[in-house]
């Protein structure tokens, strides 16, 4: 049995080293992109974090006006607690509502809002008013366009009934050559 030696040259080796520069190159490429897209998606993190805090705040605000205005007709000394909800009822802030003992409000801030709610306790109580609602809810996020085939009947499409079959032999091949012309013109 005869030993053939295998001989490596130097075109090999330049094949090796050129598969690996192009898969390193591709490596770095992805990481650049993988780089990329995290940073993008940390700066939308902050500024949807920056957008909720300040819809926070904003709502700590109004509170304030509200307490503002709680504090001021708990001065009056009203008689009785129907009186007192009148006179916080005319003296509410700009922007919220009240029904019966609940004032409401919205916070607004780009495409997110933020739900307030708080019932108003009654005078004498511990504490003039605790939260009922506290929540965020984003905005449109599709475009009814987008989704207007949504609208349209699902329902499944009728099937064309059945041709009959010619019953003879004349008829099948006069059938045939019927086809035939359709598919000419």
């Amino acid at each position: 049995m005869k030993h053939q030696k295998i001989a490596v040259g130097p075109g090999a080796s330049s094949l090796i080293l050129i598969a690996v520069v192009l898969a390193l190159s591709v490596l770095t490429v992805l990481t650049m992109i993988s780089a990329r897209s995290d940073e993008a998606m940390a700066v939308r993190s902050a500024e949807t974090r920056q957008e909720v805090y300040g819809l926070f705040a904003s709502a700590e605000r109004s509170l304030a006006k509200l307490d503002e205005a709680l504090v001021s007709c708990l001065a009056e000394q009203p008689e009785d607690p129907d009186a007192y909800l009148a006179a916080v009822k005319e003296k509410l802030p700009e922007g919220m509502r009240m029904k019966e003992d609940q004032v409401s409000w919205t916070e607004k801030a780009g495409d997110r809002s933020l739900e307030c709610a708080v019932r108003i306790a009654a005078p004498g109580a511990g504490s003039r008013m605790t939260w009922t609602e506290h929540r965020l809810a984003a905005g449109d996020i599709w475009e009814e366009d987008d989704f207007g085939d949504f609208d349209e009947d699902w329902s499944e499409p009728e099937e064309e009934p059945e041709a009959e079959e010619p019953e003879t032999a004349d008829e099948e091949a006069s059938g045939d050559e019927n086809a035939l012309e359709d598919d000419s013109e």
